[in-house]
């Protein structure tokens, strides 16, 4: 072979290295774009680990994944490169970075700020990626999809607050509507959580001996119920759910019994897990779901040893030999494995630095069961954890490990109620901002998952800290239900008397009711569903009846008679069940002061004429059908009931006429009930001269425009203004130049609010009851 053409094919040799290493990049007048791949995967398909450098005349450009026609749907930028003379400048992709399933090319936009439109014909440069670094995915590859969501920390709205609270996330309630609507919005299948859905914490200065769980979970299912997404929630248990039960001092479980099972026993319940009674009644959970494209496995771990996870054995040995035999199980099936689990470790794994920790409640070595834990993710490295507790955000890159291919990967979440930073590397602080929520969409293909890193508030994707795990599995020739397994016993069996498992304390307290014989007629004052006798309709009347079903406590005659609200002859769970049905919004009224079952009276008071009284027939018949068929639902507090009954009143044929009829009779009785009108009161930071409240659900439906409805003063600093609650979810209390963070709108009687300090020049807030 002569010299010439040995040249010639050296020539073309260097020139195929620096297109399979750089891949392809066309320029637009002077600018263009190189990409160096590099790390262990930098030969692999779909990782996008590297340097992406631009060169280009002086100003801000814009890098964004794109595929053959425009910038990616909601997606952020990869990242941007500011010039100030002509040259060239870097964005650096971290490792296990995905390149999205659908891209094919980077495009860059010149601009001050980001584009609005990313048409590649429009981009200042492309880059094409080349064929061996391309997912090359499609809709047609997705087997499914599914959200995973962390430390949701929605907190109690009470009415007493304690020791002058400060609500650590101002935002939870926009912040978990937001996740929801994103995870609908992206299509997901189901969505899966890794703990922490309540706060359930006071500053109280008392242990945390403040049983704040079943309001908040309420709250939780009510905006679920509300919210877009309407397939199956998956929990996991975090510490959060078992604050009440620890001493703060000691960081132990408290020593009365187990007292700390009232806790997990009480997420048992609440969830409903994966919505079976058999699970529910096995008494543990922890438990397994299988994906039903796939066969997939997914494993939902639970904390058992309470609230401070640094200082006990957060799994029995029962919890951690089910996760060892299910993984010898599926260890050669084919199939992906899933783990749900809260916490992070100590100094191993992710979601947070290793050679200097920020986050103080690790599980710690010390304890047995974290080593025997963390020997299984080494023996099991097939296997995917993801995890949370911390709460720190994204972009500080603590997300994937897998401790340098020594163990299962590991994903950490951050948070949906609040994202934490690190300042000067030793402190950690809350960033409570409204648009600060973060979550996973993570996508399944037979070769590979993408965790979607997502600013769930604005539903744009992160694109660095979007993550690529090598995976194998494919679709079931028929796909089944989700299957879920047989319960086992648990280790420690229940009581055998109710007695023993300690009572929940009540919140607010309560002086103890006197016992006294039942009237045999209805006091005229009687407020249905008011088992507690305070006065008031609240989620914890419906905890007394639960508790009195279960022998904890006992009614006495008149409380039974008041909780009787179905109309039944003995009072049942299907009376709770009504009572959360009512707070959350679902009915207006009771069976037992249903309109419907004295419309004759009622409606012969107002003048009504026989068509509106067939109306009102039609109506209670509807309601007895709608009833009859969804009882079956209704046997725990889970969000099943939730969707159960969305479902059936939305899709059920005879919405409409159902409908039709309530407005037609609302219409006719309203004199006889309270519309939805309800006066909300403020008590406002001093200073104050005038209070206006600024009510809305978005920028194009509110009650009226800024600064909204002037509010009346009452007394003293205290101001009123009447609102339709069941139009609106959120409230500003301002004075023209002051004002304070958006509040979620109560609807509950006195329903009010004071601030309590500042947080970036707005007023925080915490409800109240006003007398």
């Amino acid at each position: 072979m002569n010299k010439k053409l040995i040249a010639m094919l050296c020539a073309l040799l260097v020139v195929l290295i620096a297109f399979s290493v750089f891949g392809i990049a066309t320029s637009a007048g002077t600018t263009s774009i190189a990409y160096s791949f590099s790390g262990t995967h930098k030969n692999d398909k779909g990782y996008a680990e590297g340097k992406i450098t631009l060169s280009a005349d002086a100003g801000t450009y814009w890098l964004y994944w794109a595929d053959n026609s425009a910038g990616l749907s909601g997606f952020d930028p990869i990242g941007s490169v500011t010039l100030s003379t002509a040259g060239s400048g870097a964005v650096t992709v971290p490792a296990y970075t995905a390149i999205p399933a659908k891209a094919t090319k980077i495009l860059a936009f010149k601009g001050t700020s980001k584009p609005t439109n990313l048409k590649a014909s429009s981009a200042a440069a492309s880059y094409t990626l080349p064929s061996s670094k391309a997912f090359g995915k499609t809709d047609a590859d997705l087997l499914y999809s599914f959200a995973a969501l962390s430390d949701t920390h929605i907190e109690s709205n009470s009415a007493t607050p304690y020791n002058n609270w400060t609500p650590k996330y101002p935002y939870d309630e926009q912040h978990l509507t937001a996740a929801f609507n994103t995870a609908a919005a992206r299509g997901v299948d189901f969505i899966v959580t890794t703990g922490d859905h309540v706060n359930n914490q006071r500053n109280d200065n008392n242990g945390g001996n403040n049983n704040l769980y079943a309001e908040e979970w309420n709250t939780y299912l009510r905006i679920l119920a509300n919210s877009n997404f309407t397939g199956p929630v998956y929990e996991a248990i975090g510490n959060h759910e078992l604050w009440n039960y620890e001493t703060d001092s000691a960081k132990k479980p408290v020593t009365i019994g187990d007292g700390w099972k009232v806790g997990y026993n009480y997420f048992t319940a609440m969830t409903g897990l994966d919505s079976t009674t058999a699970t529910v009644n096995s008494g543990k959970a922890y438990y397994e779901i299988t994906e039903p494209v796939t066969g997939d496995h997914f494993l939902f771990m639970a904390l058992e040893g309470g609230f401070y996870t640094d200082a006990n054995n957060e799994f029995s040995d029962a919890q951690l030999t089910w996760l060892e035999n299910k993984l010898k199980a599926y260890q050669n099936d084919g199939k992906n494995i899933f783990i749900m689990q809260h916490a992070n470790f100590d100094k191993w794994g992710s979601g947070d630095q290793l050679n200097k920790p920020i986050y103080d409640l690790p599980l710690k070595d010390s304890n047995t069961a974290t080593t025997k834990l963390k020997n299984l993710l080494k023996t099991y490295k097939n296997a995917v954890m993801i995890t949370g507790h911390t709460h720190f955000k994204f972009s500080l890159q603590l997300n994937y490990s897998d401790n340098d291919g020594t163990s299962a990967t590991m994903v950490h979440n951050s948070s949906v109620g609040a994202v934490r930073d690190i300042k000067n590397g030793t402190t950690r602080v809350n960033d409570a901002s409204l648009e600060k929520t973060e979550g996973y969409i993570v996508e399944v293909y037979d070769d590979a998952t993408i965790f979607y890193g997502t600013n769930l508030y604005s539903n744009t994707i992160i694109p660095t800290a979007t993550y690529l795990i090598s995976q194998s599995t494919s679709a079931i020739a028929q796909p089944t239900e989700p299957a879920t397994e047989p319960p086992t016993v648990p280790t420690t069996p229940a009581p055998t008397e109710p007695s023993s498992e300690p009572p929940l304390p009540t919140f607010p307290p309560k002086p103890p009711e006197e016992d006294t014989e039942a009237p045999t007629e209805p006091a005229p004052s009687f407020l249905w569903g008011d088992a507690d006798g305070d006065g008031y309709l609240m989620i914890l009347d419906a905890t007394a009846i639960q508790r009195h079903l279960a022998a904890i406590i006992d009614l006495n005659a008149d409380a039974i008679q008041r909780s009787k609200v179905t109309g039944g002859a003995e009072l049942t769970i299907l009376d709770a069940t009504a009572i959360q049905r009512k707070l959350a919004g679902i009915i207006q009224y009771f069976d037992v002061e249903t309109p419907a079952s004295t419309g004759a009276i009622e409606i012969a008071a107002v003048g009504a004429d026989a068509d509106l009284a067939d109306a009102a027939a039609d109506l209670n018949s509807l309601r007895t059908q709608a009833k009859s068929a969804l009882d079956k639902y209704w046997l725990l507090a889970s969000y099943d009931q939730y969707q159960a009954l969305k479902k059936a009143y939305k899709e059920n044929a005879a919405y409409d006429a159902l409908n039709a009829a309530y407005t037609a009779f609302n219409s006719a009785v309203r004199s006889f009930y309270p519309g939805d009108n309800i006066d909300i009161y403020f008590t406002a930071p001093s200073g104050w001269n005038s209070v206006n409240a600024y009510v809305y659900n978005n920028s194009s439906d509110q009650m009226s425009a800024w600064p909204g409805k002037a509010c009346t003063k009452v007394s003293g600093s205290v101001w009123k203004v009447s609102v339709p609650t069941g139009k609106y979810s959120y409230i500003i209390f301002n004075s023209g130049s002051s004002q304070t963070i958006d509040l979620a709108l109560g609807a509950t009687k006195n329903q009010a609010y004071k601030t309590s300090g500042q947080y970036n020049g707005k007023y925080k807030g915490y409800a109240y009851r006003y007398q």
